[in-house]
């Protein structure tokens, strides 16, 4: 398991870690969400493995992933070039979790948001109509929702993220989906 870099209020490396005392003291880390809409404009989503650390079973975004040591072109300054870096790790985790490559716009940095999470992501926007591979590690299962679909599982109880919910909530107030 890769080491991961602690942060900042204002997103500047600390120390490193691990994945599990990351979680454990929900201490501020990079990591990068990715939401893919296919031509139709509904929102690729994912079920995640029931094997997951966090939120197992949940349904998510279309990718997400943690900046982790190997990411970053000098790990001894891993604060150089950090765009370049997320923009890297944004379009592995799309790869690796759904089996796609398409260009990926950022939509927008965010901090730790309480109540919902607590790391320094950048989030991304991309159109793809697959074929999705799940990565079967972690992944259980890819939909795409429209709106009201979303909104209908939301209301049927289902298991949703809190990053979820609040990025879906923030792309609607600016009429992205």
């Amino acid at each position: 398991m890769e080491r991961v870099a602690v942060v900042d209020r204002d997103n500047r490396f600390l120390r490193w870690t691990d994945r599990a005392e990351i979680h454990a003291r929900r201490l501020p880390h990079r990591s990068v969400q990715v939401m893919i809409f296919d031509p139709a404009g509904r929102l690729v989503l994912q079920r995640r493995h029931a094997e997951k650390r966090t939120y197992p079973g949940f349904w998510d975004l279309s990718a997400s992933g943690h900046v982790e040591e190997p990411d970053y072109p000098d790990p001894a300054r891993p604060d150089v070039d950090l765009d370049a870096v997320y923009d890297a790790v944004a379009a592995r985790e799309l790869e690796e979790e759904l089996g796609v490559r398409c260009p990926l716009t950022r939509l927008g940095a965010f901090g730790p948001e309480p109540e919902v999470h607590y790391e320094h992501l950048v989030l991304y926007r991309g159109e793809s109509d697959g074929p999705f591979t799940p990565q079967p590690t972690e992944v259980a299962e890819v939909e795409r929702f429209s709106p009201g679909d979303f909104d209908a599982l939301v209301a049927s109880g289902a298991p949703v993220t809190p990053s979820l919910r609040w990025f879906v909530s923030w792309s609607r107030e600016r009429s992205i989906w």
